[in-house]
């Protein structure tokens, strides 16, 4: 193949137009081959084009985006460790007011960014876990339930990490006005024993 023509299972594309219908083709079909194939054909345009679909107002939209970009973060040939690291640096940035940004799905894409690149857990769990009790930090609606999917995506690891998150999970599945909420806060407590 030349280069600059379409592969077989579409990257890369000829053009950026292609290349971006390709790509979301490849989230809606959860394509993990095609992902990872447009994470090394191009990493950052990759990860721009998954990060700017998390907000979106279809939530299986979002869910299929939130998992393409742990199938892309996960391949390692094209994600390096600073990569994904800086890619959680702008992600909780986008959670503080200063950003300016509507962070809808971002929690998520932390919780599976963090699944998927464990030895990133280290630096970044104890910030996710404080997103959950902090007074300063604490969130608030959809993105309130996004930390609690996240903490419960790690499972035992945040457990583990903060009985401070734990103890504000616990009181939102009992307790919390949004039965939404109440629901994904119990979903995640039950992760937190799973290893």
């Amino acid at each position: 193949m030349r280069a600059g023509e379409s592969s077989k299972r579409g990257f890369p594309s000829r053009n950026m137009v292609d290349w971006k219908n390709d790509l979301a083709r490849a989230v809606d079909q959860e394509d993990e081959a095609v992902l990872r194939q447009a994470a090394l054909a191009g990493v950052a345009k990759t990860i721009r084009f998954l990060s700017s679909r998390l907000s979106s107002a279809d939530d299986r939209t979002k869910w299929k985006v939130v998992r393409g970009l742990g199938v892309v973060v996960s391949e390692r040939d094209a994600v390096s460790i600073d990569r994904a690291r800086e890619l959680l640096r702008r992600f909780f940035w986008s959670l503080k007011d200063e950003s300016g940004t509507v962070p809808f799905g971002v929690p998520e894409a932390i919780g599976e960014v963090l699944a998927v690149r464990t030895e990133l857990q280290v630096e970044f769990l104890s910030i996710l876990c404080s997103l959950a009790y902090h007074p300063e930090l604490v969130q608030t609606g959809r993105i309130e339930r996004g930390v609690f999917w996240a903490l419960g995506r790690l499972g035992q690891a945040s457990a583990l990490c903060s009985p401070e998150a734990v103890k504000a999970v616990t009181w939102a599945a009992q307790q919390h006005p949004d039965p939404e909420s109440r629901r994904i806060a119990a979903w995640a407590l039950r992760q937190f024993d799973q290893p």
